[in-house]
């Protein structure tokens, strides 16, 4: 047995006994008389003898009963505790942890964490004490009340029962701060003085720098081994899919590895596609160390036909399955949509240079506007599905929603210098940029001198050609978007009648608009939004994959294409519509949940708490003293009385 508070009792034992024993040897004052015989007075001489001070007290019932009773309020004072399940308190709220980790498969008989941490719930509902309020909280990416405050073990226990593990990673600040509001809410609806029990089960592999929990105490239960620097884990924990840089028709595949193993392991990484096995890799990830994982890379080359499902698995069986493959949906690149904008006062005579040479392209739409049509539609919605902006003689204005080639026109933050009297030429060019590659230049002559002046300007820029007087092609980023420059007009120059000119332009709109369709959208994480992209059409939509995922979709304005968010997905794998085609890929890439790391303690608000320090929590038994004290007076009044009787 624990008292609470052990100084209110030693105080009220301090006060209260002396002065109960003082009245037992407390004199009485008497009057002092002459009498003929003491007969009379043999019980009053037994009283005398009880009150003179300083003689040892005899044998009473009535003064061991009364001490008794004394003993028992005072213990009761100082709130008396003993083992009773797994919190103290009247409130008691579970955090239960299912984030991806808790699916490694290191529990007794081949279990996960997460059946572990179930069990661990389950016996702490059911040794809880039958008053105690029940409230549980899960959590990953994001917490759920999945049990609101209630005294009925046995709704707790099922609703235990409904709740699943994720593929998401674990946010342990976003739960104790829902905690924290929930604990502020009860106490000011409450009037109690008794701080709630919350209880964290999980396996300690969180994010636990800057924890705080204000208005309960905390307990922390490990499910999982115990802490140890190796775990049979395996991990692709990193994604990418891109253009090639020189050349935009190839799509590099690379991922990362991580091992979470104290030695080297040696495996294969299988890549398929929706044709089959594409290629298949031998690599060896490094053991983990004190710094972290062991990371490899490896890098897989798409040829321009690869479409549809890609997925990259790691041939190879541990304690974890949800980051041992990654998906993405690779869409066939589709023709680029182009807006050409050239001056409001084009009279068409130099169509010849610029505009002809596009529609000899194999494009998917070419759009012309002028300079004034072109600034009202900036910031539309038209112009933001544009692959890419063209401005034959416009200047290039700041924050274009694409990326933009650009002819005898400043660029942001550069402008064009002129001297029309002098004829200029290539003096050199970038032969290793993909926009230059296979272009010979050296008989290009212009009718005058051209160049950006680049100096003041806090822009990275490329110089990819250069004149006499500077760099008369630049490629530089602005607004998120690459812009190309061509500082002299084509049409006042030889080039056009070179086949180096159209090659230009095919190369520079390759690679600005292939490089764009390989990145956008071909998978999801268990971290961030989904989105699909939809055209028209509402109603329910349902995806069937390694869980259900339904969303209501509200009408179209139009028929253009819009992109639907999904939420956080909760499980990693693909996903496919009611025709069974794969429309989302989703994977986990959290290198804190493929490290499988567990902690034994977990420190919150400045203090270490470790699992199992309060494995059996207090239960306070103060009333039962009340009663105990209550009985026994009540037997010393009924003994005191029946002497009074005789």
């Amino acid at each position: 047995m624990t008292l609470l508070d052990p100084a209110s009792a030693i105080v009220a034992g301090a006060i209260a006994a002396p002065l109960l024993v003082m009245l037992y040897f407390l004199k009485l004052r008497r009057r002092r008389l002459r009498i003929g015989s003491t007969l009379l007075w043999q019980r009053a001489v037994k009283d005398l003898q009880v009150n003179e001070p300083f003689r040892w007290l005899k044998p009473s019932l009535l003064l061991f009963l009364q001490l008794l009773a004394l003993a028992c309020l005072t213990i009761a004072l100082g709130r008396p505790t003993i083992p009773g399940g797994a919190a103290s308190g009247d409130r008691v709220i579970i955090l239960l942890d299912r984030s991806a980790s808790m699916n490694a498969l290191d529990g007794p008989a081949g279990t996960s964490r997460f059946d572990e941490a179930i069990q661990t719930a389950r016996d702490i509902i059911v040794d809880l004490g039958s008053g105690a309020s029940i409230n549980i909280i899960a959590f990953a990416s994001q917490p759920e009340v999945r049990f609101a405050p209630s005294t009925n073990r046995a709704a707790a226990l099922r609703a235990l029962d409904q709740i699943n593990p994720t593929d998401q990673p674990g946010d342990i600040k976003s739960v104790l701060q829902l905690t924290q509001n929930l604990l502020k809410s009860e106490v000011n609806e409450q009037d109690s003085t008794e701080p709630a029990t919350v209880i964290l089960i999980s396996d300690g592999g969180l994010n636990r720098s800057n924890l705080s929990l204000a208005g309960g105490t905390i307990q922390f239960r490990r499910a999982g081994p115990p802490h140890s620097a190796s775990y049979d884990n395996l991990g692709i924990t990193h994604l990418n899919i891109s253009a090639d840089f020189d050349d935009p028709a190839l799509t590099r595949l690379f991922i990362r590895l991580e091992n979470a193993a104290s030695r080297d392991i040696a495996t294969t990484v299988t890549l398929t596609g929706s044709s089959g096995l594409i290629d298949r890799k031998p690599i060896r990830i490094p053991a983990a160390s004190a710094t972290g994982p062991g990371t490899q890379t490896l890098t897989f080359e798409l040829d321009r036909g690869e479409t549809g499902l890609i997925t990259a698995t790691i041939d190879r069986d541990d304690l974890l399955q949800a980051d041992n493959s990654v998906s993405a949906i690779v869409s066939p690149a589709s023709l680029p949509n182009i807006v050409l904008v050239t001056p409001d006062n084009d009279d068409g005579s130099l169509d010849w240079v610029i505009r002809n040479t596009l529609e000899e392209m194999n494009l998917a739409k070419l759009t012309t506007r002028n300079a004034s049509e072109f600034f009202e539609q900036l910031q539309s919605e038209q112009l933001s599905r544009a692959d890419l902006v063209l401005f034959d003689r416009v200047d290039v204005p700041t924050g274009v929603p694409a990326p933009s080639i650009s002819f005898a026109a400043d660029l942001p933050s550069i402008q064009v210098q002129l001297e029309d009297t002098k004829p200029d030429r290539f003096t050199a060019w970038s032969r290793s940029n993909p926009i230059m590659q296979r272009l010979v230049l050296d008989s290009v002559r212009m009718s005058q001198r051209a160049w950006f002046d680049t100096a003041g300007t806090d822009l990275v820029i490329d110089e990819l050609a250069s004149g006499r007087r500077g760099p008369n092609i630049v490629l530089l980023t602005e607004s998120g978007h690459r812009r190309l420059g061509v500082a002299f007009e084509p049409a006042r120059s030889n080039w056009p009648l070179d086949i180096a000119f159209p090659l230009f332009l095919i190369q520079a709109i390759e690679n600005f608009t292939l490089e764009s369709h390989a990145s956008a959208d071909m998978f999801s994480t268990t971290h961030s939004n989904a989105t699909i992209q939809l055209t028209g059409g509402s109603g329910k939509l349902e995806l069937t994959g390694p869980a259900e995922i339904s969303v209501q979709i509200p009408p179209a304005e139009s028929d253009q294409p819009r992109r639907v968010s999904l939420g956080i997905p909760e499980r990693a794998g693909v996903y496919t519509d009611s025709l069974g085609n794969p429309v989302l890929a989703v994977n986990v890439l959290e290198s804190s949940e493929s490290s499988l790391a567990t902690a034994d303690t977990i420190r919150i608000a400045g203090r270490s708490v470790r699992t199992g320090q309060t494995t059996q929590g207090r239960r306070e038994v103060w009333h039962w003293f009340v009663i105990a004290a209550t009985v026994v007076l009540t037997a010393e009044w009924l003994i005191f009385a029946r002497r009074m009787r005789a």
